[in-house]
C-alpha cells in the first residue's frame, strides 16, 4: 500500500504526532532495530485518546465519533509516510513531497 503512493502531503498533525512516538530498541529479532511500539505508540495503549490530546481533539459527549476516530487513524497510519519523507530527507517539514513509483526518493515540490 505505502509505495504505491507517489504524492503525499505532511502535514503540522503528523510532526505533532511523531514528536510523541515512543521509540525503543527491539533486540528480539534477527539483528535488532529500533522501532517505534505498536502497542503503545504515544506512550499509552489507549492510541485514540494520546492522539486526541496530542492534536487537541475534543470528545463529543463520553466517546470520539465515528468520524473522528476515522480521521485519527489515518492520520496515525499516514505517520509511517511522513516519518519515511524525514529518514529520506533529513528534515521534518511540513509540505507536499512526491517520489518515483518504486523508489524512496521522496522530495519536496512545495
Amino acid at each position: 500500500m505505502l509505495e504505491e503512493i507517489k504524492r503525499f502531503e505532511v502535514k503540522e498533525q503528523h510532526l505533532k504526532l511523531i514528536s510523541k512516538m515512543w521509540v525503543q530498541y527491539n533486540d528480539y529479532t534477527e539483528f535488532g532495530a529500533p522501532e517505534i511500539d505498536p502497542k503503545r505508540p504515544y506512550g499509552n495503549s489507549d492510541v485514540y485518546d494520546d492522539i486526541a490530546e496530542i492534536l487537541n481533539i475534543k470528545k463529543k459527549g463520553d466517546d470520539f465519533t465515528a468520524k473522528q476516530e476515522k480521521e485519527m487513524l489515518q492520520l496515525h497510519m499516514d505517520t509511517a509516510i511522513a516519518i519515511q519523507i524525514f529518514f529520506v530527507t533529513g528534515k521534518m517539514e511540513t509540505g507536499i513531497y512526491e517520489k518515483s513509483q518504486y523508489g524512496i526518493d521522496w522530495k519536496k515540490i512545495k
